[in-house]
């Protein structure tokens, strides 16, 4: 898998798309055999351009250093390694979900994290989604497993089920909206193009030389191989 922003902005959208919260050292493990420092860069890069962007919000969340395991819960429970604060990321609609959010590590946080979209209107109620209490349902069963609670296998697999249709669904409409920026950049290039005539090339390098853009739209898709020519 290519480490580029965009890679782990798209796999960051597609975990968070199927769960609560996750951390983000948990998505890169999970994501690369053996992730290195620029692994982790790259993840928190691409998690600081969809906060900005208000795509996901991005909190500190009671995380073990080890397998990754969040505790949403007022008494730290001992787990394979150190529980401690941890960037983690989850939907901006999902937020309120998350009842006990970690203090920043040392004290502070970059600007960009916790960021929650703006409150509703007065007298207005939360409306959760099919994808939040299918979430919150499947977080309550792993609950209850760790706990040594009897659960119902048939529940169990309803449950996945819906969760991995849900999954589905949001990568679906991702690659729809996806090819609906693309389309939308390129006429916008071209338009421009007609109308800069010889200042196109320094407004192209410009946009090659940003950062932000770079962090929107990716790397570039792979050009398709030329035919062999004829002897």
């Amino acid at each position: 898998m290519s480490r580029g922003p965009g890679t782990w902005q798209r796999q960051i959208l597609r975990v968070t798309s199927g769960t609560v919260v996750a951390a983000v050292a948990g998505i890169v493990k999970t994501t690369v055999a053996v992730p290195d420092r620029d692994d982790f860069a790259a993840a928190r890069r691409g998690v600081k351009g969809l906060a900005l962007a208000q795509r996901v919000c991005a909190v500190y969340a009671w995380t073990c250093i080890r397998c990754g395991e969040i505790q949403d819960r007022e008494d730290m429970q001992p787990c394979c390694g150190q529980v401690r604060p941890m960037l983690a990321v989850c939907q901006p609609d999902r937020r309120r979900l998350l009842l006990h959010p970690a203090p920043p590590p040392g004290g502070r946080a970059p600007a960009w994290v916790n960021v929650v979209p703006p409150p509703r209107p007065l007298g207005q109620l939360p409306v959760p989604s099919v994808a939040d209490l299918a979430a919150l349902a499947l977080r309550r069963v792993y609950e209850r497993v760790e706990a040594g609670a009897a659960v119902s296998a048939h529940d169990l697999v309803a449950l996945l089920k819906l969760a991995r249709e849900i999954e589905h669904d949001a990568a679906r409409q991702d690659t729809g909206n996806d090819a609906r920026w693309r389309a939308t950049l390129k006429e916008t290039l071209w338009l421009a193009r007609c109308h800069l005539g010889e200042g196109w090339e320094p407004f192209a390098a410009d946009l090659r030389a940003s950062g932000a853009l770079n962090l929107l739209w990716g790397p570039p898709p792979p050009r398709p191989a030329r035919p062999a020519a004829r002897l």
